[in-house]
């Protein structure tokens, strides 16, 4: 893959002493331009044709139904689900056929170029190989923040301020999220007022997403339409459908009722799984990688959201099976049951849908799900990366195969402002000079100061008590109040180089805070100028990256 100049590629450090994988290992690149691909993106032909076989001769069965058979009409039915999705938010027509499918995902937010790189990997991947690149959109998160964050300046320093382009979020799912303030959304670009030496994006995202807002009031359809409409600009074209769409598919209702119907020992295998990843890492945290799923008595937790229509916040599914049927509650509240019959289940688990009972996919299913039956490669950023070596190890124990192979990717592009050059060793190098000029002032006396009979006398003393060796305590306590009584005196001649020095320390710090707002890896895309982003996502295309439809 072509690497524009001054990028450079960070190889992951694996720790050999602790059987851990290198995907856990990757970090995300410090250097302004870097990118961290693991394994390298030269692979991914070879990953994703080596997993299409590994699971083409595997005998996995899903409530009966041979793998060949699910993730044929899985991958059908998705194409189909965006091909809808893209006509209905984006007035687009189009025609793909069902083929090869490599995937990524993420949340129709406002992330920043280290995420949106994946999308351009993955059409340069899709044409290398000759199948159809999917965006997966995970609109079944919740929204974290209705704001946006930029770094702006406050009498020449510099602060992370933010502007709202909604109302707050209350936790509500993407896929139930409208916008509440039509006026504050469309104000947006003319409340981001800076004086940079360059024109961020925003204004041309904010006008591509007011286009579709006659056709779609949903905040993340916006935001993910207005991204698309950059993205095939810049010659990146990828099918997109959101998860909310593909958890109403039948093939979905298969693979779900599949695990609610063996819960008991999903629920095992979840949970173990999850530990051993805790123990393997060290974490404490409950909540890390994912929480447990809980048990209330006879009923078990499963891995999926669920609440209805108008609900602002997502339940927990609660199962409780009998020999007859999979009963269901979402908190407090008891659904309709289901029959434990193969066919049967799928039937009724489609017709909650369409009474208003929404039942979606988690972190782990979601990608459980994409990367068994949806796509050949599945590229994740660091963080997907790590939880789903959990993924791993639930996939192996579960359904008893060796799970699919997946590639992580992610970058750094720093908003190009002017910043300090000074970083946090420079701060600790003046902190330890100035902390020895304080204590060890008579090693910075200059020779005009040491011409002194009173400045050499002290200097002197301090020498003599430096070398003695006192037998008892009282004598090192003693020594101690002298040796602080002469520094005390000679730092008379050395006050103007240590106030300067602690001048220094402040500035240092000063600048090393104001860095950190400038320099922040995290800033939303639409900050910055097309003349450095779109040359940096434009890298990870090729030449020969071609549509496949029929």
């Amino acid at each position: 893959m072509p690497v524009a100049a001054g990028v450079s590629y960070v190889q992951p450090a694996v720790r050999r002493d602790v059987p851990v994988s290198a995907t856990h290992q990757v970090r995300a690149p410090k250097e302004d331009g870097a990118v961290v691909a693991e394994p390298p993106l030269s692979e991914a032909p070879g990953l994703a044709s080596a997993n299409a076989t590994s699971l083409d001769n595997s005998s996995l069965t899903i409530l009966g139904r041979g793998w060949r058979d699910l993730m044929y009409d899985a991958r059908s039915t998705m194409r189909d689900a965006a091909v809808a999705y893209l006509k209905e938010v984006d007035g687009v027509s189009t025609y793909w056929k069902v083929a090869s499918f490599v995937m990524t995902g993420h949340q129709p937010e406002l992330f920043h170029p280290g995420v949106w790189v994946k999308n351009y990997a993955l059409r340069s991947i899709a044409g290398r190989i000759g199948a159809v690149s999917f965006n997966l959109i995970v609109d079944n998160d919740a929204v974290k923040s209705t704001m946006l964050h930029f770094p702006a300046m406050d009498e020449q320093t510099p602060y992370r301020a933010t502007e709202p382009f909604d109302t707050p979020a209350v936790g509500e799912p993407y896929e139930e999220r409208k916008v509440q303030d039509e006026a504050l959304f469309a104000s947006l670009p003319q409340r981001v007022r800076v004086a940079w030496p360059f024109q961020p994006l925003v204004q041309e995202f904010w006008n591509e997403a007011m286009k579709v807002a006659p056709r779609t009031s949903l905040l993340g359809d916006r935001l993910a339409a207005a991204r698309r409409a950059i993205e095939r600009r810049w010659g990146c074209n990828n099918l997109e459908v959101p998860v909310s769409a593909v958890c109403q598919t039948e093939p979905f209702a298969w693979f779900a009722c599949d695990l609610l119907t063996n819960l008991p020992r999903l629920h095992a295998t979840y949970n173990d799984s999850v530990h051993d990843y805790r123990h393997c890492y060290g974490l404490r945290s409950p909540s890390h990688p994912v929480p447990d799923l809980a048990a209330e008595g006879d009923w078990l937790e499963a891995p999926f959201w669920a609440w209805r229509p108008g609900q602002a916040r997502r339940g927990r599914l609660m199962v409780r099976l009998t020999p007859e049927t999979v009963e269901l509650r979402a908190g407090g509240e008891y659904w309709p049951s289901l029959p434990r019959e193969p066919e049967a289940i799928v039937r009724a688990f489609l017709d909650l849908g369409k009474q208003g009972f929404k039942v979606r996919s988690r972190a782990l299913t979601n990608t459980m799900y994409a990367r068994l039956f949806l796509c050949d490669l599945f590229i994740h950023g660091i963080g997907g990366g790590k939880y789903d070596e959990v993924t791993d190890a639930i996939i192996r124990r579960y359904y008893g195969v060796e799970p699919p192979a997946y590639l992580v990717l992610s970058a750094t592009l720093l908003l190009p402002l002017p910043h300090y050059p000074v970083n946090l060793d420079d701060c600790r190098r003046l902190r330890r000079e100035a902390r020895d000029l304080y204590f060890n002032p008579q090693c910075h006396l200059d020779d005009s100061a040491l011409s002194q009979p009173q400045v050499a006398g002290l200097a002197a003393r301090k020498e003599a008590l430096v070398r003695q060796e006192p037998a008892d305590r009282r004598g090192r306590r003693e020594r101690f109040r002298q040796i602080r009584e002469v520094n005390e005196l000679l730092r008379a001649f050395v006050e103007g180089g240590l106030e300067a020095l602690r001048q220094g320390e402040a500035e240092c710090e000063a600048e090393v805070r104001a860095n950190a707002i400038l320099k922040r890896r995290d800033y939303p895309f639409v900050l910055y100028p097309e003349q450095t982003l779109r040359p940096f996502c434009e890298q990870f295309l090729t030449a020969g990256a071609t549509e496949r439809r029929s």
